[in-house]
């Protein structure tokens, strides 16, 4: 009796997801000057920008091993310590870096909007302290409040504004960045954050 041989689309059917199952879970280790690139990587959906002239926003999410790496500067990491930062940082927090830049030139982004010296220092006091209730998180239905802030002042050396800054951290899911402008007249800043972006992060390569 001649013997049947499965048809080609019937293997395919069965073997294409085994083989993409086997390849997926197959976890990335990246060493710490890497695994910072990768992150940094806008390709990855964890660092995004968005234009809205005269100015350019991005905003940069930042998992704790991250934060582990680019402080310490080193390409090799002891696991203890780096399991040390994370309790240090805190695993109930979700940081992110917020930059505000010229779209185009090089003008310093608050002498763009400023009328005179004195609201240009107004400007200064507003985002040294007064932002930080300007920015939220939006999780599903919830809102995550932001709870330690830090203006990085760089004395008009650079053109542009950054703040770093934590959230409560409220469970996975999809996460939207809000700040509600009041001082640059672009209105309300916002840009999401996917879990799905977050769940492909590679692993930090440790001792």
């Amino acid at each position: 009796m001649e013997k049947r041989t499965k048809p080609l689309w019937k293997i395919l059917r069965v073997g294409l997801p085994l083989l993409c199952l086997l390849a997926c879970g197959k976890e990335e280790v990246l060493s710490p000057r890497h695994y910072v690139a990768w992150v940094k990587d806008p390709q990855h959906g964890l660092k995004l920008e968005k234009r809205i002239d005269p100015y350019a926003f991005e905003i940069q999410y930042k998992p704790l091993e991250y934060i582990a790496a680019l402080e310490a500067r080193q390409e090799s990491l002891s696991g203890d310590w780096v399991a040390q930062r994370r309790s240090e940082l805190g695993e109930d927090l979700e940081y992110y870096n917020f930059r505000i830049a010229p779209a185009a030139g090089q003008q310093n982004v608050l002498m763009q909007v400023a009328q005179d010296e004195n609201e240009y220092y107004q400007m200064i006091d507003y985002f040294s302290y007064a932002s930080k209730s300007d920015f939220y998180l939006l999780h599903g239905r919830d809102t995550a409040h932001c709870v330690l802030y830090q203006f990085v002042r760089n004395y008009e050396l650079a053109p542009h504004l950054e703040m770093t800054m934590a959230f409560e951290h409220r469970g996975t899911g999809d996460k939207t960045f809000v700040f509600d402008d009041p001082i640059l007249r672009v209105g309300v800043v916002k840009a999401t954050i996917e879990q799905q972006k977050i769940n492909q992060l590679p692993k930090l390569k440790t001792n």
